[in-house]
């Protein structure tokens, strides 16, 4: 079992894909965290302005230019705070004072200057936001919606294997009934010559050669559709591998048949399962979720309140980069302080928020209940299924070996001329049913042996399988 556990974790497409999915669960947090990333931004304007040769210009002149260079950096941080850094070039030039009509304004004339800043600006969320409580809230909830995204697909991925499991079994069950359609085919044409010998010596009065010619013809019938649904099984097999249809491919599943005991302690099993099923542990990240999804819509029936102010270091010069020398000095400076205020009058969008919250909330409630009272019902289930496949497997086992000595004396009696056609065809019967019931009842007991694996939780654990490792590497690289 392990040995194709691993052959499907390693070739089947369906798993192949759940396995890519892996690596995009953390979009979510990635796209929330993202927000909180530094921005850089730089920017640049050329401004110029030619005025009319009005006397109303004679000061501020009528040609301009106003060019300006700006680099920055800005972040918005989880705790509410913006902060940002700004570095900025103006150059200014005007002809004011410098031409014939503004001659009686000549103490106005000035050189190229270039105006240098440095701006640190910061901002406060408070009240509503107060000091960033529902930018954490959002965080966290955006880190368990990619949590829950990944415990789904392994999820997905325990059941996936299970399935391919089944494909195999299938195959393995197909090859088994061919085999025994061919074996009692050739009974029954071995049978069916011995009444032709009696029939060419005048030996079969009541034409029992007539009725195993029916037989060998229905036992060729059930050949060929064996051997069909044999091919068709290995084909759909090795195409879920990702591998060509006509390849040649051949194995000997070994299926469990010793009995595999449940433990004594069932409510050691169920602490287990709680902690270790994907299903439950994303079931309760979806309540704490749904909790913080809660607490954020109401606070946010508060109203929006922030405190900000900027800082800016000021110098300037004829020459860049002269002009940024001293800046820090603080011989000029502009300094600004403001808060905002926003409520919504009647707030209907958060009441709307909070009563949606509110109701998602009773619902994770209840889910998670139900969750747990889920896992205790599929427990007891998969632990009676357990006992039970076995014993029927056992069952099936017996009448397998019991149909098996019974057909041999019919078919020996018959051949020393001591029995019947009517009881070797239902010796042949028998047989047939109890060798298909026996492959079908050990399938179906070794399914239940991973199920009960899946139920506890420990499916990946069992068979050395190690998704989460996966997700880590995963993990790593997208960092």
């Amino acid at each position: 079992m392990d040995d194709i556990l691993k052959m499907a974790w390693e070739n089947q497409v369906g798993l192949q894909t759940l396995k890519l999915q892996l690596k995009t669960t953390n979009y979510d947090w990635e796209k929330a965290n993202g927000a909180y990333a530094w921005t850089a931004e730089a920017k640049g304007t050329a401004k110029n302005t030619t005025n009319f040769n009005l006397p109303q210009y004679a000061i501020q002149g009528t040609r301009i230019t106003d060019n300006s260079l700006q680099a920055g950096i800005n972040k918005k941080f989880s705790t509410g705070t913006t902060f940002g850094i700004a570095v900025i070039d103006n150059r200014f030039e005007t002809n004011a004072g410098k031409t014939q009509n503004s001659s009686g304004f000549s103490s106005f004339a000035q050189p190229s200057y270039h105006f240098a800043t440095v701006g640190i600006n910061i901002s406060q969320d408070l009240l509503k936001n107060f000091f960033g409580y529902q930018d954490r809230l959002k965080l966290a909830t955006a880190r368990r919606s990619s949590s829950i995204q990944r415990l789904n697909t392994l999820d997905s991925l325990s059941k996936s294997l299970v399935n391919s499991l089944i494909e195999f079994w299938n195959l393995s069950l197909s090859e088994e009934i061919f085999q025994t359609n061919s074996s009692l085919l050739g009974n029954a044409k071995t049978i069916r010559d011995i009444y032709s010998k009696k029939a060419n010596f005048g030996l079969d009065p009541t034409g029992d050669i007539h009725q195993w010619n029916s037989i060998v013809l229905t036992a060729t019938s059930a050949v060929k559709n064996s051997e069909l649904e044999r091919n068709k099984n290995r084909r759909d097999l090795l195409a879920s591998l990702g591998k060509e249809p006509e390849e040649n491919f051949s194995f000997l599943p070994v299926l469990i048949e010793e009995k595999i005991a449940v433990t004594s302690n069932y409510e050691e099993e169920v602490i287990s399962a709680l902690e270790k099923r994907y299903d439950v542990r994303a079931a309760l990240l979806q309540l704490k979720n749904s909790e913080d999804n809660f607490k954020s819509a109401d606070n946010g029936l508060l109203p929006k309140f922030s405190v900000g102010g900027t800082y800016n270091f000021k110098n300037y010069d004829q020459q860049f980069p002269q002009d940024f020398y001293g800046i820090l000095g603080g011989r000029f400076n502009q300094n600004t302080a403001e808060f905002k205020l926003e409520y919504p009058l009647g707030n209907e969008i958060a009441e709307a928020e909070y009563k949606k919250a509110e109701s998602e909330k009773r619902q994770a409630q209840l889910e998670w209940t139900e969750a747990q009272n889920k896992v205790r019902a599929d427990l007891l289930s998969k632990r009676e299924n357990l006992n039970v496949s076995y014993e029927l497997f056992l069952e099936a086992k017996k009448n397998k070996e019991e149909s098996k000595l019974f057909y041999d004396k019919a078919l020996s009696a018959f051949r020393n001329g001591r029995g019947t056609s009517v009881v070797l065809k239902n010796a042949m019967d028998a047989y047939v049913r109890s060798q298909s019931n026996h492959s079908q009842s050990l399938i179906t007991y070794n399914i239940a042996i991973v199920q009960y694996e899946i139920s506890k939780g420990t499916f990946f654990e069992k068979y050395s399988l190690d998704p989460e490792q996966l997700t880590l590497l995963n993990t790593e690289e997208n960092q």
